[in-house]
């Protein structure tokens, strides 16, 4: 087997280069899987296995491996840089897009694109401004060159959270249906696979999909007599992966205490969250509600939906949109970016897709697979390199004007009584033995250099510009809670049964 010296290239079989900067390894025989067929779990190795069938039914498939062993790096590379594996080889045809995805032998995953998608979201991060383009861009040359940092593990004192790491070059077709209706391929996937839904949550029903538009109006108006509690989820996300801690055994109100203490009147409100901004999720839910009398409504938000539901509990969109404001009684936010996380800015999105594709693939296949086949979709956008379009994700960006004009008012709006905004965070410690958490947290927590959930920084949550909720909750330190686990977790769900009244009107 070839071996790769430090700050050298070798030229592989099929016009494949493989070049590094401050690191060593051997370079294993090329895998490449049969192009007649699906992708199977046999193409992809280690933790990756149980996402074929996700990457499958989305148009992926495996067109080269490229193993790595015996990875040495040194204190930086020849340029000064992070240490990394440059490996070059043929651009696709232009129906079609790829991008790596590698796996190393504690199980972590991370996506990779190609150098000029990297640069052109640093671009548009530092102010440069966002290409025009809607559309994948021409590629100007005939190969493409994917960039692979590999860190230094203090734990071995050697690499990359792996001695042993396997590139899986991965193609999809481009949709083009999306580029013939003017849409980006997010914006285009979310209108036909999660249209904006209000549906009566159970136990029960909790894992159904939802239909379009869902409950009717008119039966929301039968049911106002009595409080609602409605349940927003975040990015990626829907009811039924978002909240299906709630559903799982354990200590604390769950799902089914919670539909018996709102007799029956729990909302599920699926949404759209990438390719809108939140206004438009709250429109959307404000214009569902009876025009004839307010409702009154608890909301339990997670993630992004926090920032929908202070959308929601705006007196001023409701006037906009023509009905009657909602008398919100609570609103909690459950890891809620209100003060913006660092990974929604265009040049971290990549790492926000790790975060989630390793969250995730550890979950049961019926909670995760509706969120992973977003992450996927926004892979595959970000991978042709179109960054237009997301707006969903822009309205959490530190560096949005946006995020901090939305933080000038302090908490205030219709007349409420002292709590009711109410925060959970959790400043996540990876647990002893915890090899793939502790992996991922070390490539997160330097871009938050503050506490953080792997997602969203944890004061953040409760403190953000004049925002401010008094006296939060946060997971006592240390804390394996992380952004997809705060459900299932007995002392949030105890947290949650104090602050959420129920059926009583207050």
């Amino acid at each position: 087997m070839p071996e790769l010296e430090h700050d050298h290239e070798l030229e592989l079989a099929d016009g494949v280069r493989i070049s590094s900067s401050g690191v060593s390894a051997v370079v294993g025989a090329l895998r490449r899987p049969g192009a007649a067929r699906g992708l199977l779990a046999d193409d992809l190795s280690g933790a990756a296995a149980p996402l074929a069938p996700l990457l499958g039914a989305a148009g992926m498939r495996v067109v080269l491996g490229v193993p790595l062993d015996e990875i040495a790096v040194s204190a930086r590379g020849f340029t000064g840089e992070t240490p990394y594996v440059e490996v070059a080889v043929s651009a696709p045809g232009p129906d079609e897009g790829q991008v790596v995805l590698e796996v190393d032998d504690v199980g972590l995953v991370r996506w990779h694109v190609d150098v000029g998608a990297v640069a052109t979201a640093a671009a548009i991060a530092d102010g440069a401004g966002t290409p025009p383009r809607g559309v994948a861009p021409v590629r100007a040359g005939l190969e493409q060159v994917f960039r692979v940092p590999v860190r230094q593990d203090d734990r071995r004192a050697l690499v990359g959270f792996g001695i042993r790491k396997v590139l899986h070059l991965i193609r999809f077709p481009i949709e083009a249906a999306a580029a013939a209706a003017g849409q980006v391929v997010v914006g285009w996937w979310e209108n036909r696979h999660r249209p904006h839904s209000l549906t009566l949550v159970t136990p029960e029903t909790l894992a159904d999909v939802p239909p379009p538009g869902g409950v009717p109006t008119a039966r929301l108006a039968e049911l106002a007599d009595q409080p609602f509690l409605l349940l927003v989820h975040g990015t990626f996300s829907t009811i039924r992966s978002g909240f299906a801690g709630l559903a799982r055994p354990g200590d604390g109100p769950g799902l089914a205490d919670l539909v018996a203490r709102y007799d029956g009147r729990v909302l599920g409100f699926d949404h759209q969250t990438l390719h809108v901004d939140p206004s438009v999720n709250a429109r959307w839910l404000l214009e569902r509600l009876p025009r004839d009398r307010p409702v009154t409504l608890d909301l339990l938000t997670h993630s992004r939906g926090g920032l929908v539901g202070r959308l929601i509990a705006d007196p001023g969109l409701a006037r906009e949109v023509g009905v009657p404001a909602p008398n919100v009684r609570r609103l909690i936010h459950v890891g809620t970016p209100n003060d913006g996380t660092v990974l929604a800015s265009p040049k971290r999105w990549t790492t926000l897709l790790d975060v989630f594709t390793n969250l995730l693939s550890v979950l049961p296949e019926e909670v995760s697979t509706a969120t992973v086949e977003s992450v996927i979709e926004l892979v595959k956008q970000i991978a042709t390199g179109v960054f237009t379009g997301l707006a969903g994700l822009t309205a959490m960006d530190p560096g949005n004007p946006a995020v901090t004009d939305a933080n000038r008012r302090p908490i205030g709006g219709a007349v409420r009584g002292a709590g009711w905004v109410r925060a959970v965070a959790s400043d996540f410690t990876p647990a002893d033995g915890d090899l793939r958490r502790k992996a991922l947290n070390a490539i997160v927590d330097p871009f938050f250099g503050a506490g953080n959930d792997l997602v969203v920084p944890t004061r953040g949550v409760y403190e953000a510009g004049e925002y401010r909720v008094a006296d939060p909750f946060v997971v006592p330190t240390p804390s394996t809670v992380v952004h997809t686990a705060f459900f299932a977790d007995a002392r949030v769900r105890a947290k949650l049964g104090e602050w959420l009244p129920g059926a009583v009107t207050e």
